[in-house]
Order: C-alpha cells, then sequence, then structure tokens
C-alpha cells in the first residue's frame, strides 16, 4: 500500500506547493486528499515514532494541547472548537512530516516557486490590464487584492531568498548561474510593484540574514554592505515604484494623524494592540481562553472606544496567542520556532542556511498579521516545516546470507549489513544529496 501511495502524495504535495500562494479553495482539498491518503495507507506505529522522535512534531503537539487546554476557562466552548478547527492546517505538519520524501526535497520547492511564479504573471497582468484583452478579471480568477496583500507577497520574499540562496552556495555555472541571478532580480523588482508591506519588510530581514550569512566571518562587511545597498534599493524603489511609493507615503500619513484619525490601517492595527494589552493585563498568565478573543475584545472596545469597529484578529500573532493564552499560549507558539532553530543546523546537507532563515521569515510576519491563522500561511507553514525538518534516513537494512561478502566499494553510506547472529554497521561520513545547495 505504501508503494501504491508514494505517487499519489509526491503529486499531493507537489500540487499544494504549487496552490500555496494562488488559491485557498484548491490548497484545503489538496491538504484533505493528502490527509485521506495517510489514513488509507496506515502504518500508524512507524509514523507516530518518526513523529514522537522529531522536536517539530513534539512542539506542534504541545501546541495542540495548550489550545484544547484552553477550553476549559472559555465562556464560549462553541467558539473554542472552532478555533481549535481552524489550527488543523498547523497540526497537519506532523502528517507531512511523515508523507514528505527526503530525495525529492527540491521538487516540493521548486513547485512552491513555480506557484509564486504563476502568481506574479497574474498580478502584473492584472496590473497592466492585460487580462481585460482576454475578457478576465482578478475576480473571476479568485484572485482577491487582500490575498495578494497579506499571503503572496512574504511568499514571494521566501521565494528570492531561496533563488539567491542557490546563486551563492548551489555552485552553478555559465548560464544556469545567469539565470538564477535574473530570475530573483525579477521577481524583487515585482516585489515593490505589489502591495504588500509585510512581505516588503521581511524581505529585507532575509537579505540582510542572507549577507550575514555570507559574510558569516566577516561581519563587518556584511554591516557595511546592508548600510550602502539598502537605502539603495529603497530609494530606488520608492522612485521607480508608484505602488510602493504610495504604501510609504499613505502609512507617514496614518502615523502623523494618528490622534486626529485613528481609523487607518496604522491607526486601528495600534488600536487593536492596545485593546490587546488590556486583554492581557486582566489575565496575563493563561489569557481569556481558547476562542474568546472577540467577545472579550468586544466588550473592552465598546467600553473604550465604540467608534471603531471591533476584530477578531488583532493582526499580530504574538498579541494574538498572548491575549487568547497568556503567557502559556506564547510560550507553547514559540515553542514551535525553538523547535525548527534547535534542528536547523544538526543536518549537516547544505540546507542548515535555509533552515534557520525559515522560521526568522515566519517570526517576522508574525508582527504584522496572525499568519498561523491564515490558509495558506498556515499550510506554508506546515508544508516547509515538514520538508526541511524531516530527518534523513539514517540506515538501511539490507539482509545478507551467512557465509556471504559484500565488496566494500559497492556498500552505501549508512547500510547496516546484517548477518545470521550477527551484525556489521558501516556508517561512513554521509555525502551531501546531489543538487542541495552547498553540496
Amino acid at each position: 500500500m505504501r508503494q501504491r501511495m508514494e505517487p499519489v502524495h509526491f503529486g499531493l504535495l507537489m500540487l499544494l506547493a504549487f496552490c500555496l500562494p494562488l488559491s485557498t479553495s484548491a490548497i484545503s482539498v489538496t491538504a484533505l486528499l493528502i490527509l485521506l491518503c495517510w489514513l488509507i495507507e496506515g502504518n500508524f506505529r512507524e509514523k507516530l515514532r518518526e513523529i514522537g522522535s522529531n522536536p517539530l512534531g513534539l512542539a506542534i503537539l504541545v501546541y495542540a494541547g495548550v489550545l484544547l487546554i484552553g477550553l476549559c476557562w472559555t465562556d464560549s466552548f462553541a467558539d473554542g472548537v472552532a478555533v481549535v478547527r481552524k489550527q488543523w492546517k498547523i497540526f497537519l505538519a506532523p502528517v507531512l512530516l511523515t508523507t514528505v520524501r527526503w530525495d525529492r526535497r527540491w521538487w516540493y520547492v521548486a513547485a512552491f516557486i513555480a506557484g509564486v511564479t504563476a502568481t506574479m504573471l497574474v498580478v502584473a497582468a492584472d496590473y497592466f490590464d492585460l487580462l481585460q484583452v482576454v475578457g478576465l478579471s482578478a475576480e473571476q480568477l479568485s484572485f482577491h487584492t487582500e490575498t495578494v496583500q497579506l499571503q503572496y507577497v512574504p511568499m514571494l520574499a521566501l521565494a528570492i531568498y531561496v533563488l539567491l540562496h542557490q546563486v551563492l552556495w548551489g555552485r552553478k555555472n555559465g548560464w544556469q548561474w545567469w539565470g538564477l541571478l535574473l530570475f530573483p532580480a525579477l521577481l524583487m523588482m515585482h516585489l515593490f510593484y505589489t502591495r504588500g508591506r509585510a512581505g516588503q519588510v521581511v524581505f529585507f530581514a532575509l537579505m540582510a540574514l542572507l549577507l550575514f550569512q555570507y559574510y558569516r566571518r566577516n561581519i563587518l562587511k556584511a554591516y557595511l554592505v546592508i548600510a550602502l545597498v539598502f537605502p539603495m534599493v529603497f530609494i530606488a524603489a520608492y522612485r521607480f515604484s508608484p505602488v510602493f511609493q504610495s504604501r510609504i507615503e499613505a502609512a507617514l500619513q496614518d502615523i502623523q494623524t494618528i490622534d486626529d484619525n485613528p481609523d487607518t490601517s496604522v491607526g486601528v492595527r495600534l488600536h487593536y494592540w492596545k485593546i490587546s494589552w488590556r486583554m492581557i493585563k486582566d489575565s496575563p498568565w493563561i489569557g481569556v481562553g481558547t476562542g474568546d478573543f472577540s467577545r472579550t475584545y468586544l466588550a473592552i472596545n465598546n467600553a473604550l472606544s465604540p467608534n471603531i469597529a471591533p476584530t477578531n484578529n488583532p493582526h499580530n500573532q504574538y498579541v494574538f496567542a498572548t491575549a487568547q493564552l497568556g503567557v502559556l499560549g506564547l510560550l507553547s507558539m514559540l515553542g514551535l520556532f525553538f523547535a525548527h532553530f534547535y534542528q536547523a543546523g544538526r543536518i549537516t546537507d547544505g540546507w542548515e542556511r535555509i533552515r534557520f532563515a525559515f522560521p526568522v521569515f515566519f517570526m517576522v510576519i508574525m508582527c504584522f498579521e496572525s499568519y498561523l491563522n491564515l490558509v495558506g500561511s498556515g499550510f506554508l507553514f506546515s508544508l516547509m516545516s515538514a520538508l526541511l525538518f524531516k530527518r534523513p534516513p539514517l540506515r538501511q537494512s539490507v539482509e545478507v546470507p551467512a557465509g556471504s561478502s559484500v565488496p566494500l566499494r559497492e556498500v552505501q553510506p549508512e547500510i547496516v549489513l546484517a548477518g545470521k547472529g550477527s551484525a556489521l554497521s558501516l556508517l561512513p561520513a554521509s555525502k551531501p544529496e546531489a543538487g542541495v545547495p552547498g553540496a
């Protein structure tokens, strides 16, 4: 059954990676099919063993447990169950951890970058009114501006980082290297023609991290490059991109007029955090309970500022977790990223830098939105966590008849030779996977 399911799992995972920036409906359907195939495949004892031995799997189980415990003191059990149910995209990570194939990791990453590229083409066509030429619109394609702002632009920044990582450490030559260089340059130009400020902020954060990783033995040089290049990029984007310029000016205008007009993009976020902070002060250790954020926020908001509409999302994952479940909830959420950092450098295969950058990426964007709650970014967290932090296959068992011998030159790294009543372990230094960056 496992052999029959492997190609099905592979195709569904490729589809999931491709659809992450494109369609929330396609993501949900694909994820349900993956879960169904996982259940049909069986072999649960081995799967649970793999989940339990991986810090990521344990961290997600703790996170889920805290959400369930929070139901004990919520005022609305039904709302709490609804909140837990919406987190299924995060809970799917252990399932994906046992489903992704170690030797196909670059296939999944390539599918994700292909999805980002397809989204870029749709956004660009809509921006230049090319969709109308063929009688289409972004709305007909279920492609809304809000979705682009919130989820696609951060994914675009992550794709740029991965591609530039390949430029620096992928050991490509000739036209392949130039292609890898020109492609992220094109994506960078497009990044500043979109309306996603969170994605643009995390882009600069990832580029700074990339420079520190590249100049890890000369940190001063990294600081100098950042000090020289980043202002030039910002000024060029501000000068040549009317979208980027208008968004920066709008943010500055919101800050300057926040006392007179708090009902702006920046103003309402600061207001959300202010009301949420009142909730945190009232119950700092265990919060208001799973699912009780909206109800408690509404009561405080009506008392302090009834003219500003209430919300069920403070647009900050840290604030949301702390208000809902207190310090307990915040620590359980941070535990997800601690598990990432803990494993980042423990698997030496050339992916160490990407493993470190991924939790940094999420921890930055969560300052501006509750990205673990959104469909696309939630599944991005689960899928990328699974393929980046899946443990490599350490051993393969090969039965050898008693009295026979196998030439050492034919033995692959990390193979156990098992004879009758005895075992010989050959564990030479493992080779990096072919095609892996830094290999």
